[in-house]
């Protein structure tokens, strides 16, 4: 396993995949020689070195690696840097080219936290950001750390070295530490990224004199330390390529060897360090093979070509050439490339002519040739638009298709861009990638090729790695493959290499702060501990810590079961395996038919919920996610402000198994109609019995709909009991005025296709209107047409069920229904400008006694403030209505929310029924409302409605017969009660209290006077208005 040697952490599947090529036994018999040496540690550099004499040498010796120690309260102290420093490190580091290699070492309590609480957080946030690639972990007493004292210590680090696998992790390897390291050297298949450094001295720096310990069989990664430096250096790597590390890779660690006092105080010695490296090149970083030793390397693939053209090995010798500018860079690369293709071309399809004619008659159809196949240049971008214009000159009828992947920190390929066509597949497809490393990118696009219907396929790379090949060729036999040079050995910066092509291109050192504007100081200000990621407190650190692990036999059981015989599943072996969150990567948005997103199977409208499929809308499944949108809708901003101060680990899975519904709703006949219901997911409120299968599998799905019970106790039941209207029976109502009720919470799930055919549009033109409107929160809207749900961010709704909820789909039994939408002034805080509040209480005050007479009331109460125009626009027209000239008047009702919002009315009640399906509603014997809108809609969705109820005008407020009489003008239902409300007069007559443009609290409190009429008709409202005089 080639990685095994590499400092680099490569993608999962390239360690477990078995290859005869990729396995160290290999690495120890070619040409590289009896060992090699990957880097050189020179550790303890400070602050008594200039960052900028590192840089030389780290960019003159690129194997050499600058080690770093990290101990709190030591900083500033010889062989512990200061903050400043470290910055200042980082900072040159990040510019040169390529970066400098640089080690962490954890020391004292940096080190004792990680060990005792098993937290990456301060490594992620402060250590990786600045670069650092390795980490080091300096368990022993002389870096102050007493192991003994960390109980669970071994657990803890390997928990973080499986978090953070962008860096490779050292373990000290010692007597002190064998807790530490030895368990990772028995171990079958050990981390990719760790690694062991043998040093006896455990971390004195004293000479050892006992023999170099072996090295495990398992393909660990080793380095060996102790007592070295310039005048020791060179007989430990003869000793090391002699004896155990013969063939194999390996790293050299000094410090104590490196320092020297200058005018009495110990500094780091760059003389030293220098002479050091030196003697290394002296002796060579790749150990020469003894004769008779060398064994070829495995033949190349038959579908492999190398070319062996003298002139491009000394071009792609001028582009390994750090110093190479990224002008002449980019020129070498194109002549690379049109060499390249020009043998790439060889084989393409010709057919013959016959109307060439040439200046000396008729040319023979065996030499009038043309390429007879369609071409499309493919560059994985960016380091292949490089190649781009050199193939194109070669074949400048060819079209260019652009595909942009990335590879995360796992090795995962994620495909962030495509502009394939769908109906233009090519004959013959050109993959343009200009190095191949472990093949996952390269892999990725050719697939995607293959999926688009290309029918052949080439791969054209300037260099590739023989494990990268090999990779390449056994995932894609078909595929023929044309290079320049093969490296036979791949290493975390792919040295030798060509560093990042992209960033050589076109000039933009990866990492450097200047391009990236982010930058994390490796030290805390005081007091901030608490404020910054990785700090706060045990106790804090203990509140992040899951109650439950997702997946698995422990998966709690629903304590309710409401679906029945529906919930059974005929064949659960064909849901697939879940893919875990790439922490390393966050997508700006995705495309349908992209390589990496495969969405959950979803089926709306089908029969059960094995057929149907979950609604998958967390982030711990990107790909797989089915839905647009995130749960909650406008809290999910809350829940990123939890996760990003640290109340929340964001890998945290609710347990479901005690929040299953109090109460059997459904399923009903209208769930398996897809045009029924179309905001909501039918089976939201059965996740843990519904979708247990997919639960157990690992997938995080979450209910969007919560059933519970509850009392209530409002004034106006009291009062209701008080005058006789109301009757305590114990059960229904208590002789203190609470109710019992059945509520349910619903979050919306909207079905794109079906909500954009209730508005009689298309589903493109409803995915753009909401894309737009919403100021482009939502790209996936437009890139992904194969997801058809979206959770919108709006509010969702709570329905109140006084009585038996099983019998609400029995038309045989009274129903009683109210339609309510949402007004926190008068519903909450009883503001008397409308009629929300006493509608609603009259309501429940009718579910009440229908409950009571062996029926069901419902309250279905939506979240639509204003309208669904807003609070903020409601309370604008309120001003508005009481500022016009002539008083707020009922016949400008109407006017002056259109005058501010442009519309009367967002509530748009096509959508409201579908909560109605869902309980299971045909039949509503009594319905609560004066609104033609909500009547129709429920009508038009196929329920009947035998009688309406007004609001009786005695519970009509003062200030709110503007709204009433506007209302009832407009053809709201008012029945014989307010007959007089359609009358012209009346509506002129009805006035409310006006404000003046007063701002000072002693005038604005003395105004509201002026109100006059009623909705019951001018005549009575002038009399009330006199009585009231």
């Amino acid at each position: 396993r080639l990685l095994r040697a590499a400092p680099a952490i490569g993608p999962a599947s390239c360690h477990k995949k078995e290859s005869r090529y990729a396995h160290p036994s290999w690495i120890a018999s070619t040409a590289f020689g009896t060992m090699s040496l990957r880097c050189l540690g020179l550790c303890g550099v400070d602050d008594s070195v200039d960052v900028d004499l590192l840089a030389l040498l780290g960019t003159r010796y690129l194997r050499a690696e600058f080690g770093v120690l990290f101990r709190e309260g030591f900083e500033g102290q010889p062989r512990y840097p200061s903050e400043q420093w470290v910055r200042d490190l980082a900072t040159i580091s990040a510019r040169a080219s390529p970066p400098l290699r640089l080690s962490a070492h954890l020391c004292g309590k940096r080190l004792s936290d990680l060990l005792d609480r098993g937290d990456p957080s301060w490594v992620q946030q402060q250590i990786v950001p600045l670069g650092f690639r390795r980490v080091q972990v300096n368990a022993t007493l002389a870096n102050g750390v007493d192991l003994s004292s960390h109980a669970r210590a071994i657990e803890n680090l390997l928990a973080v070295i499986s978090e953070v696998r962008e860096v490779e992790w050292i373990i000290q390897a010692n007597d002190e530490t064998t807790r530490l390291w030895e368990p990772l050297a028995k171990a079958s298949e050990p981390p990719a990224n760790v690694a062991l450094l043998f040093n006896a001295s455990c971390g004195v720096g004293d000479a050892v004199s006992a023999a170099y310990p072996a090295m495990p069989r398992n393909g660990i990664r080793c380095g060996y330390a102790g007592g070295l430096g310039p005048g020791s250096v060179v007989d430990a790597i003869r000793a090391l390529r002699a004896g155990v590390a013969r063939g194999r890779a390996i790293w050299l660690g000094m410090e104590s060897g490196l320092r020297s006092s200058v005018d009495g105080r110990d500094a780091f010695d760059m003389a030293k360090a220098a002479a050091v490296c030196k003697a290394l090149e002296a002796e060579g970083w790749e150990g020469r093979a003894l004769v008779g030793e060398t064994v070829p390397p495995p033949p190349l693939p038959s579908n492999v070509s190398v070319s062996g053209h003298p002139l491009l090995s000394h071009k792609l010798t001028l582009l390994r050439e750090q110093s190479t500018p990224s002008r002449e860079f980019r020129s070498l690369l194109r002549e690379v490339t049109f060499h390249l293709g020009y043998e790439a071309t060889m084989r393409l399809r010709t057919s013959r002519r016959s109307d060439v004619l040439a200046p000396s008659g008729p040319v023979p159809p065996e030499k009038a040739l043309h390429v007879a196949e369609t071409v499309a240049l493919v560059p994985v971008m960016r380091a292949g638009l490089g190649m781009v214009e050199a193939m194109l000159e070669l074949l400048p009828n060819a079209v260019v298709h652009h595909l942009g992947m990335f590879k995360t920190r796992t090795g995962q390929p994620i495909e962030y861009y495509s502009r394939l066509p769908r109906d233009s597949a090519c004959d013959l497809a050109f993959v343009l990638e200009p190095f191949i490393a472990t093949a996952a990118t390269v892999s990725a696009a050719v697939l995607k090729l293959k999926g688009w219907g290309a029918g052949r396929i080439a791969v054209l790379s300037v260099l590739v790695s023989r494990t990268g090949l090999h990779e390449l060729q056994k995932q894609h036999p078909d595929v023929t493959i044309h290079a320049v040079q093969v490296d036979e050995e791949l290493r975390g910066d792919v040295f030798p290499g060509l560093g990042d092509i992209g960033d050589r291109q076109f000039g933009t050192p990866a990492g450097s702060p200047i391009s990236r504007n982010v930058y994390a100081p490796p030290f805390q200000e005081a007091g901030a501990e608490e404020r910054s990621f990785g700090g706060g407190s045990p106790a804090k650190r203990a509140r992040l810590t899951p109650l439950s692990a997702p997946s698995g036999p422990k998966r709690e059981q629903p304590v309710t079961r409401v679906l029945g015989d529906s919930a059974a599943y005929n064949d659960s072996e064909g849901i697939p395996p879940p893919e875990p969150t790439e922490p390393s990567a966050t997508q700006l948005t995705t495309h349908d038919g992209a390589f990496g997103p495969a969405p959950v199977r979803m089926v709306w409208g089908a029969a059960t919920p094995e057929l149907r499929g979950p609604v998958v809308a967390t982030r711990r499944h990107p790909n797989q996610r089915n839905a647009i949108g995130a749960h909650s809708g406008g809290y999910s901003i809350y829940r990123a402000l939890a996760v990003v101060s640290q109340s929340l680990d964001e890998a945290y899975t609710p347990r479901l198994g005690m929040t299953t519904p109090v109460a059997r709703i459904g399923p009903f006949s209208k769930w398996a109609d897809a045009r029924a219901i179309v905001t909501l997911d039918p089976y939201g409120h059965a996740i843990s019995e519904g979708f247990a299968p997919w639960l157990e599998r690992g997938y995080d799905v979450r209910p969007t709909i919560a059933v519970t019970k509850a009392h209530i106790e409002l004034p106006e039941s009291r009062e209701a009991l008080r005058l006789g209207r109301l009757c305590a029976d114990g059960a229904v109502l208590s002789p203190d005025g609470q109710s019992f009720v059945t509520k349910a919470a619903i979050e919306p799930v909207w079905h794109l296709p079906g909500v954009a055919e209730r508005f009689g549009v298309s589903e493109q033109m409803l995915r753009e209107s909401l894309f737009k409107e919403t100021n482009s929160m939502y790209p996936e809207l437009l890139t992904r047409n194969d997801l058809k749900l979206f959770l919108p961010p709006i509010g969702g709704m709570t329905v109140y069920i006084w009585g038996d909820p099983e019998k609400i789909s029995d038309e045989s039994v009274e129903l009683t229904v109210r339609v309510h939408d949402e007004c926190n002034g008068s519903d909450v805080f009883g503001s008397d400008i409308c009629t929300c509040r006493p509608y609603l209480t009259h309501a429940i005050e009718e579910c009440i006694k229908t409950a009571q007479r062996g029926g069901t009331g419902v309250v279905v109460y939506f979240r639509k403030e204003g309208r669904a125009l807003g609070e903020v626009t409601k309370y604008l027209v309120y001003n508005m209505r009481k500022r016009q000239e002539g008083g707020d008047r009922a016949s400008e009702y109407f006017n002056c929310t259109k005058e501010v919002a442009g519309v009367t009315d967002t509530r748009f009640q096509v959508l409201m029924p579908d909560v109605l399906h869902w309980l299971g509603v045909t039949k509503i014997h009594r319905f609560i409302s004066m609104s033609d809108m909500k009547h129709d809609a429920i009508v038009s969705a196929g329920i009947k409605i035998v009688e309406r109820v007004e609001i009786p005008p005695e519970m009509v407020p003062k200030d709110a017969q503007v709204e009433i009489t506007a209302k009832v003008f407009a053809g709201y239902h008012g029945g014989k009660a307010y007959e007089g409300a359609r009358d012209k007069a009346t509506l002129d007559a009805v006035r409310g209290r006006g404000y003046s443009a007063a701002t000072s609290y002693r005038e604005s409190v003395m105004e509201g006077d002026g109100d006059t009429g009623s909705a019951q008709g001018a005549a009575q409202g002038a009399a009330q208005g006199a009585a009231q005089g």
